[in-house]
């Protein structure tokens, strides 16, 4: 069975980071570290899901879009929209999703 709090990053379809987790509790953690940590607001529509997906708003800072949602096969995820958001992303998934981070509390 996989580890449900788990987060993983990978690339997109756009090219772009991707951080997905199953995990509701590290949803809510990543988007209140965006929000209050960072400075990033929430913008434009939720779509609830119908089928297997469902849309979520926006994190959007200047000219950084991370685009959020639900997928039955990813869970939660976080999409870079842009190169500025990819390398911010990655960053971000380095300081506060990875093993070590947990392990120092971040």
């Amino acid at each position: 069975m996989p580890d449900t709090e788990q987060i993983d990053l990978s690339t997109a379809a756009n090219g772009y980071a991707l951080i997905c987790t199953f995990s509701h509790k590290q949803r809510l953690r990543l988007g209140l570290l965006l929000m209050f940590r960072y400075g990033f607001l929430r913008w434009g529509p939720y779509v609830p899901a119908i089928t297997d997906d469902a849309v979520y708003p926006a994190f959007v800072r200047c000219s950084m879009r991370i685009h959020s949602g639900w997928d039955n096969w990813i869970g939660y995820d976080l999409v870079a929209a842009n190169p500025k958001t990819d390398a911010f992303l990655r960053s971000f998934y380095a300081k506060h999703c990875t093993p070590q981070a947990a392990a120092r509390g971040a």
